[in-house]
């Protein structure tokens, strides 16, 4: 099994102008466009699994409903600590398995079909990582947030990065960072690929060493 984090970011590597930022705002400020966005899916259609934070279904209402591995929708996995909002589309989604991933119970909505994995005091990245190997998925795609990233480096369980450079500096110190400091070691990357399109640079690395 692989994890590959997919993200966008700003040459001065920051994800968004906030934490709570939608898809939409994030393509009329410049961090996305059309040639990300098809980027975008062509990962998925080859994902199993999809790895995001609750910030991202509450500011999009739902999954990004696009096929993955073998035309099926990929698992969506969803770091949360409080209750998802109960009128947003996100529980009408019952063809795409979902799944929250929480220290604690929360509430689920009768017939969503929403799963709630705990993990309780276990590192949140190790218990989902472990889930996900004996699941046998091939690719699963972090999302992030900086938050979510930095546990996943944290714990070495990143093999790629798929990163897309949009062609604009944030230049905002509250900015949300591409991974949320601290890491506590460097992370080493080696050049898989590179091609640009529309001004975004689109770069695939191996993680290396750490």
């Amino acid at each position: 099994m692989q994890i590959i984090n997919v993200m966008a970011s700003s040459l001065d590597g920051r994800i968004g102008l906030h934490d709570r930022e939608g898809d939409a705002e994030r393509q009329s400020v410049g961090l996305s466009g059309n040639a990300d966005q098809k980027h975008l899916r062509a990962q998925i259609e080859a994902a199993d699994a999809i790895i995001v934070g609750a910030t991202s279904i509450r500011a999009n209402g739902e999954c990004l409903d696009h096929p993955g591995h073998l035309g099926q929708p990929p698992a969506w996995y969803i770091f949360a600590r409080h209750p998802l909002p109960l009128d947003i589309g996100f529980w009408q989604q019952t063809h795409i398995p979902r799944f929250l991933i929480s220290p604690t119970a929360l509430p689920l909505v009768p017939g969503s079909g929403v799963q709630n994995l705990i993990y309780g005091a276990a590192d949140p990245a190790v218990f989902l990582h472990q889930h996900l190997s004996a699941q046998k998925y091939g690719q699963c795609l972090l999302f992030g947030g900086g938050i979510i990233n930095n546990w996943f480096y944290h714990q070495n369980l990143v093999d790629e990065l798929r990163l897309t450079l949009a062609p604009i500096f944030i230049g905002q110190s509250a900015a949300p960072f591409l991974v949320a400091p601290e890491l506590p070691h460097r992370v080493n990357f080696s050049l898989l690929a590179s091609h640009s399109e529309e001004s975004f640079v689109f770069l695939r690395y191996k993680v290396t060493s750490s």
